[in-house]
């Protein structure tokens, strides 16, 4: 699970992990999304300090000598299987595709057990670790396929990172029934000149919430250091009066300019 990455780092077990953030086909990975929301309040020095874009190739991998037509049950990550849909509803329509924690693990799972009419949707290096024969290769729906990760660490002096190229934040709105409440929350940034990059949701489910109450995670753009106006410390002052629960999830160097 991509949670154990954060308790590791928040357990000081790492000094930095990595995790999945957002695939430019399928979107953002939910785990890393409920881990971030830490509805638990386990994980409040875990911070994100990096970002890495990493072009995306999958295989399907089966028994050595096994055919495509062959293949009954195929194993993968949620993640994996979004991005291979189009491929998979043409060559295995109608095939049993099994959810597994990880694209390795999937590899994992057919080299030691079931036949021929097993099969993985992973990476090559995969197939390789775990002696496995290619039935199809690059079977992604876009040739541009490509994940964006978090590193991921622990905050260390109070206000380290904010203002840098890039910002995270999470919060609840006020009230949900009121019109308009997450329009004036994102219109703070406007006002301020900082450009959001992504908006991501997941069911609130803390104290006091109700069913389809939702946190946000908003990513924007503002560097500190070159920000005469301080936007990035006063956009925060706007949530801290304008929002509840919110927390600063990181500030870091955008790896893309």
């Amino acid at each position: 699970m991509k949670t154990q990455v954060f308790d590791t780092v928040q357990a000081r077990g790492t000094e930095y992990g990595v995790v999945p953030f957002e695939n430019s086909t399928h979107g953002p990975v939910s785990m890393t999304l409920e881990a971030l929301a830490d509805r638990g309040d386990e994980l409040r020095d875990v911070v994100v300090c990096g970002e890495v874009y990493l072009g995306v190739h999958h295989f399907l991998l089966g028994k050595k000598g096994g055919r495509l037509e062959d293949v009954r049950r195929v194993y993968s990550h949620p993640q994996a299987f979004g991005q291979t849909g189009r491929w998979m509803r043409r060559f295995l329509p109608g095939v049993e595709m099994v959810e597994v924690s990880s694209t390795s693990k999937a590899a994992e799972i057919v080299a030691t057990g079931g036949d021929e009419g097993w099969a993985a949707v992973a990476g090559e290096m995969a197939g390789r670790e775990y002696g496995l024969g290619v039935l199809g290769e690059k079977i992604e729906d876009r040739g541009d396929n490509e994940t964006r990760f978090f590193v991921v660490g622990r905050k260390q002096e109070k206000g380290e990172g904010r203002g840098k190229g890039k910002n995270l934040v999470s919060f609840c709105v006020g009230s949900h029934d009121e019109p308009g409440a997450l329009a004036e929350v994102l219109g703070c940034f406007r006002e301020r000149g900082l450009n959001l990059t992504s908006i991501n949701s997941v069911p609130g489910l803390r104290e006091g919430m109700r069913p389809f109450e939702y946190l946000f995670f908003v990513e924007f753009e503002g560097t500190g250091q070159v920000d005469e106006g301080e936007r990035v410390k006063g956009v925060l002052e706007d949530l801290e009066s304008k929002t509840k629960g919110w927390r600063y999830l990181g500030g870091w160097e955008s790896a893309r300019r």
